[in-house]
């Protein structure tokens, strides 16, 4: 039985602890030495240094947990829709900053590409930059910010606070790019919009945000059908596909080799996902991973030309021929309600078994303060 990306994996089982029967430690200090390999092998990195450790929590503090947005791609079309996931997450607990930015409009953008860059540059020399840095919405337009962006500056002063960031879409461009440039370990998971601004957030969701924002290291087991078993380990990273395709070859793709990488992506026909594959394949990136683990390729189009028989799985199978690397399927991400944010640039084991397989993530970082009490009873509500 074959398993259907447009739709949602079968059940996935949740576990989270600190460190893991086999050795959740020895995970964490493998991912730093491959971090810092990853970083060496780029050119481009400028001033700024891989991060030897995550800062040690801070003592409990009097207020929430601060989280600023950041509007780098589209705008938002329902600016009620906006204030609903922002009033969602000040009952949960977190104080907003830069909530003007969901009111920008500029073209297609949320805002001018000054604008937009202020989101992330203004923190390059803020004092006490924000515990969460949360997208609002994906769309287009964060490749227009990559070269402007203030890396030597802006990459330590995330490592240092120990700041998550969270988006997808076509926020990957940016969170590759980081890790590129400086190491920054970033998730990809809920953004404002499409995620906390919903007339009923995911519990799924919430949840798994809760907890990697809590935990140091998690397992997702996901029970699906694959096509072989496998066990491997690696930098974890990826993203969107259309997004991670269309950084090949640029200085903001990262140079990870042995990696475990995972893709999703909304709204292409079977060709265009084998087209985006084949590039980088060509470019030599996918024969470099561990193993490849794909998400949600929902809303797929058709366009009357494909023969009987291609599929989405008639590709990996082709895939799988030419790179002989374990492909597993049916990770929760995507452009769908119920995903787990992944941390790009975090360590990963992957253990594929024929029904299913469990991924073990660790090296990423969590709030330093408590999360606020509550917190996950808010996000559902």
């Amino acid at each position: 039985m074959k398993n259907d990306l447009s739709k949602p994996p079968r059940s996935v089982l949740i576990n989270s602890d600190g460190g893991g029967a086999d050795g959740g430690t020895d995970l964490a200090r493998r991912h730093l030495l491959q971090l810092g390999t990853v970083i060496g092998m780029s050119t481009l990195i400028g001033g700024c240094a891989a991060p030897t450790s995550f800062p040690a929590a801070a003592p409990a503090a009097a207020t929430g947990p601060t989280l600023r947005l950041m509007a780098l791609a589209g705008p938002l079309g329902d600016r009620g829709r906006a204030e609903r996931g922002i009033a969602r997450l000040e009952r949960a607990g977190f104080r907003i900053g830069n909530r003007a930015c969901i009111q920008r409009r500029f073209q297609r953008f949320a805002g001018s590409d000054a604008e937009r860059l202020a989101d992330l540059n203004a923190l390059a020399a803020s004092v006490a930059p924000p515990d969460v840095m949360l997208a609002t919405r994906g769309g287009y337009g964060a490749v227009r910010l990559l070269d402007e962006i203030d890396y030597d500056r802006l990459c330590p002063r995330l490592i240092e606070a120990g700041t998550v960031l969270t988006g997808y879409s076509d926020i990957t461009a940016v969170q590759l790019a980081l890790f590129a440039k400086g190491g920054v370990v970033s998730f990809s998971g809920p953004m404002l919009y499409g995620d906390f601004a919903r007339e009923t957030t995911s519990a799924f969701t919430m949840q798994w945000w809760q907890r990697v924002l809590t935990t140091p290291e998690f397992t997702v087991d996901v029970n699906t059908v694959q096509s072989e078993s496998a066990q491997v380990e690696g930098v974890l990273w990826g993203g969107n596909l259309s997004v991670v395709a269309g950084l090949a070859g640029t200085p903001w793709m990262p140079a990870v080799d042995g990696g475990i990488l995972f893709l999703e992506d909304v709204g292409e026909d079977v060709y265009r996902i084998e087209r985006l594959l084949f590039q980088l394949l060509d470019a030599g990136i996918l024969a470099r991973q561990s193993a490849i683990v794909l998400g949600h390729f929902s809303n797929m189009k058709e366009d009357g030309y494909d023969p009987e028989g291609f599929t989405l799985e008639t590709v990996l199978d082709n895939l799988r021929a030419r790179l002989k690397l374990p492909i597993a399927t049916g990770l929760p991400i995507g452009h769908v309600p119920d995903i787990v944010p992944l941390p790009i640039g975090a360590m990963a084991r992957l253990a594929m078994r024929e029904d299913g397989f469990a991924l073990t993530v660790s090296g990423y970082p969590t709030l330093r303060c408590p999360a606020p009490a509550g917190m996950l009873a808010a996000l559902s509500v």
